[in-house]
């Protein structure tokens, strides 16, 4: 997820939704933390409550998830220490879903569904979630949350963060460092969906946290997610073309 800002506006929105909509779900998901971290809200619950945030949903999803997620935190329930959600959406309408195949630019960073047969999946892998890097001049411990595929190190020995405040060398400590679950997954077009003797096509899909480890091969899922692209490499070289690839929001298993 990109770096994002809070905004109050959204976040008020957000947490009218789940106090009058969904108090119960969230504190039932919060009695059973940390063996259940997700709350999981059907679309047209949020379009029949407020449809400025369900557009938002489907538009910004980035930006919607990540107040919501802010608005989950303000809710109160009666559990003990700090329970921290994942907001899940489910069941979006029939015209944000896609066939793999007629993916374009213009859905990257949007919120789509995607339809079809899982053929692969890799084994369940920690993700790095918050770096911590040790400075070798001062000692001190300095945080930087990652959100890309190549490690982000800090540009300097930051001064808010307890450091010196000068250029240094860093070195990684995983012992501090903070990680996250996290699985690949590759879903083809469903056969019965080709035409003639088409070929059926394929979409990588990223699962993080309690969503991995739940899916196995010849599965029929559907896949709620953000569309996005993720450049190609030839050896040490960045090429100028592109995989889509989509970071999953939830996943719905089909009988």
């Amino acid at each position: 997820m990109p770096q994002l800002l809070k905004d109050e506006s959204t976040v008020a929105s957000w947490q009218r939704f789940f106090e009058e909509e969904y108090k119960s779900e969230i504190e039932t998901v919060a009695l059973m933390y940390p063996e259940r971290r997700s709350l999981f809200v059907d679309y047209w619950d949020i379009d029949r409550a407020d449809p400025s945030l369900a557009e938002l949903l489907i538009e910004q999803p980035y930006k919607a998830i990540f107040n919501a997620e802010h608005a989950l935190k303000n809710i109160d329930v009666a559990t003990e220490g700090h329970v921290h959600l994942h907001f899940r959406v489910t069941n979006l309408p029939d015209m944000q879903k896609l066939i793999i195949r007629h993916i374009r630019s213009l859905h990257l960073g949007k919120l789509k569904a995607v339809e079809g047969l899982v053929k692969k999946r890799t084994e369940v892998r920690p993700k790095l979630q918050v770096a911590a890097f040790l400075c070798q001049k001062c000692g001190a411990v300095i945080k930087v949350s990652q959100d890309e595929d190549i490690l982000k190190e800090p540009a300097e020995c930051y001064e808010d963060q307890g450091g010196c405040g000068r250029v240094s060398a860093f070195k990684l400590s995983t012992s501090l460092s903070t990680f996250i679950d996290s699985q690949k997954i590759e879903i083809q077009e469903n056969p019965e969906g080709l035409r003639g003797g088409a070929q059926p096509e394929r979409i990588s899909a990223f699962l993080e946290d309690d969503l991995v480890g739940e899916i196995a091969p010849g599965d029929r899922v559907i896949v709620n997610g953000i569309l996005h692209s993720m450049q190609r490499r030839r050896g040490t070289f960045k090429l100028t073309s592109f995989d889509k690839v989509m970071e999953a929001i939830s996943v719905e298993n089909q009988q």
